[in-house]
């Protein structure tokens, strides 16, 4: 693949350092001011140029946009980033919030009509916050649990993943789905909604359908990702992933990887569950296209595509980057992107297509994607975020 490629190494924030000076004060600080800086003619990105990468001192788990502003959520902290500047940005931690924030981990982030901030935390419940003030909610006020992996709007209710069930919250109470409703697994990862306004969860033991009323689930045996091949057995005596990756599943709030960049495989909820083997039924993240077939990533076993009667599942061999997905999108052109292990790819309907570092990606294991109303395309990686711009390859 032919491309341009020019990556600006620019500091968004030292979030390495500032999270943990922030952390470890013994006193809360002050709300952060934000930094205001004039542009530096030397940074600034020509328009020929593809290819911009950040560095932020952590992985980017989540991004969503509000107007220019680019908000991402990390596992110490959150970043809102003006977009329309060098690195005119803002931080945010529990002790810089003084206690707005419960948990520095955030693994999902939305902002609704409203311009309401929702930030999904590793066991600090449900964050809001609506520029000024800060409102948090957990157990205690009804949340199913602490730890929270994806976020959907449904009108002015909120549908929740977490991992004790699905969550609703219509701004004053929330009501509480699990297995005895019909869930197929307590652990839920991803929440779509598609044209017919049907819920899809993916779980830790495949995907459920809720139509309101009914429920219903798809596993492996029904099509859901690709046969997984045993290779040799890990420490925990279950299948050993095939490939390089970095986990997107925290074991705790504190500890979401070890010193060495390697996943800690502990399952916080249940010391002898171990996310480590390939699983087709483990499924991450969920979107929905624009045709409304339901697309769900699954841990290292590729990429299914549901159409309402048929599956059909993509892996490396067809072109993804990689076999684990963390992340889905669908962009204005209605191209499905997948964020890997191994890249960011993307679908135009006939064949896959991928961008890695070699093309100018900042990191090969891609965990948030978003695209703005500017041709932008973001990308949040294990080492930064990426930025591209312009016409895809052909």
């Amino acid at each position: 693949m032919v491309h341009s490629r020019f990556a600006v190494f620019l500091v968004l924030t030292a979030l390495s350092c500032l999270c943990l000076a922030a952390c470890n004060a013994k006193t809360p600080s002050p709300s952060p001011v934000q930094e205001k800086r004039a542009p530096d003619p030397r940074a600034v990105l020509p328009k020929e140029e593809a290819w911009a990468n950040f560095t932020t001192g952590a992985n980017v788990k989540a991004m969503a946009l509000e107007g220019d502003h680019l908000w991402m959520g990390l596992p110490n902290g959150i970043i809102r980033y003006d977009t329309g500047t060098v690195d005119s940005h803002e931080v945010f931690t529990p002790a810089s919030t003084q206690g707005g924030l419960l948990s520095k981990g955030v693994y999902t982030l939305k902002v609704d009509r409203q311009g309401l901030k929702w930030i999904g935390t590793y066991g600090g419940g449900l964050t809001l916050f609506d520029g000024k003030t800060w409102k948090t909610y957990t157990v205690a006020d009804g949340l199913g649990d602490q730890w929270i992996y994806d976020i959907v709007f449904d009108g002015a209710r909120a549908w929740i993943a977490t991992w004790k069930g699905v969550s609703v919250f219509d701004g004053k109470r929330f009501k509480n789905y699990t297995e005895k409703d019909g869930l197929i697994d307590k652990w839920v990862y991803s929440i779509a909604l598609d044209h017919d306004h049907v819920f899809w969860f993916g779980t830790e033991s495949g995907v459920n359908r809720f139509d309101g009323k009914n429920w219903s689930s798809y596993t492996h045996k029904d099509g859901l990702g690709a046969d997984v091949e045993s290779k040799a057995p890990a420490e925990s005596g279950q299948t050993a992933p095939s490939e390089p990756v970095v986990s997107a599943l925290p074991s705790s709030e504190s500890t979401d990887y070890g010193s060495t960049g390697t996943p800690s495989m502990h399952h916080h909820m249940d010391p002898g569950k171990k996310n480590v083997g390939a699983n087709p039924n483990f499924v991450i993240t969920a979107a929905v296209g624009h045709d409304n077939a339901k697309w769900f990533g699954t841990w290292g076993a590729g990429l299914s595509r549901f159409d309402g009667k048929t599956w059909t599942t993509f892996t490396k061999k067809d072109g993804l980057g990689g076999n684990f997905i963390h992340a889905l999108a669908v962009d204005s052109d209605g191209f499905i992107w997948a964020g890997t292990n191994g890249g960011a790819s993307w679908y135009d309907g006939q064949r896959w297509r991928n961008f890695s570092s070699d093309d100018g990606l900042v990191d090969n294991n891609v965990f948030s994607i978003l695209f703005d109303d500017k041709g932008n395309r973001w990308f949040g990686t294990w080492q930064g975020l990426s930025r591209h711009r312009g016409k895809l390859p052909s």
